[in-house]
């Protein structure tokens, strides 16, 4: 979603241009373009990689975040804040909504069930109004979830966050989505075949091969998109 406006940011606060970038960086000169462009949102994970050594934010961060807000924030000079403790009892900001945590997302698919565990979940995650009212999410589609595995690594790694949106199920060329498939649940990449049919990508795809289903093979291995990933979460650790 950023990574056009993010590499035309880092380029001018870099004093880089195209052509340098391409050639130090070893990234071919069209792929540049065509970012540059808006013409592509996923490039290789080789050029994402080579993209994130030379700007040093990763992956995920180009593709996701806006960095040039991002760093007008205070993003990269963090100042030192006294951390309020709070728990469940602690009432919410003004502009915080509380939406569902899952610690992980196994449980069966279906409309109607993921709507039953939603109602269940005690765990919640507090978020700003704002973030959600910017990607025009509503506070009934928010969900969080823990994602386990490296299948999409280096973009999402085992113990990551990820948030969903639960009303943008109709797929977008390139886009990550949390999908069910025959009962398990992962977070793919997804590109639409013709007839009816979806490629399912992992952006580790030395270990996880990419999945072609036609639109017979989503009925029988009962396929189902969750919803879009829009904003993945990283905490370090030591």
């Amino acid at each position: 979603m950023f990574l056009k406006s993010n590499i035309e940011y880092l380029l001018e606060k870099h004093k880089t241009n195209p052509n340098e970038l391409s050639k130090e960086h070893n990234i071919p000169q069209a792929t540049v373009f065509r970012i540059q462009q808006g013409l592509t949102e996923n490039p290789r994970r080789s050029t994402l990689e080579a993209l994130s050594a030379w700007s040093g934010y990763t992956p995920g961060d180009l593709l996701d975040i806006d960095i040039q807000l991002l760093e007008k924030t205070g993003g990269k000079q963090k100042e030192f804040v006294r951390v309020e403790s709070w728990d469940e009892t602690t009432p919410l900001d003004d502009d915080e909504v509380e939406i569902p945590f899952f610690k992980d997302f196994s449980f069966a698919c279906g409309s109607g069930c993921i709507n039953e565990y939603i109602a269940n979940e005690t765990r919640k995650l507090r978020i700003p109004k704002a973030t959600l009212r910017n990607l025009s999410i509503t506070k009934e589609n928010a969900v969080a979830a823990t994602a386990s595995g490296d299948s999409m690594s280096p973009t999402i790694s085992d113990g990551d966050t990820i948030h969903v949106d639960l009303g943008r199920k109709t797929i977008k060329d390139g886009k990550i989505f949390a999908v069910c498939i025959g009962g398990l649940h992962y977070a793919k990449r997804l590109y639409n075949l013709p007839f009816g049919g979806v490629r399912i990508v992992s952006d580790n795809d030395a270990e996880f091969p990419e999945i072609t289903l036609t639109a017979n093979e989503i009925a029988s291995q009962q396929f189902e998109v969750i919803g879009w990933v829009w904003q993945i979460a990283r905490i370090e650790k030591w």
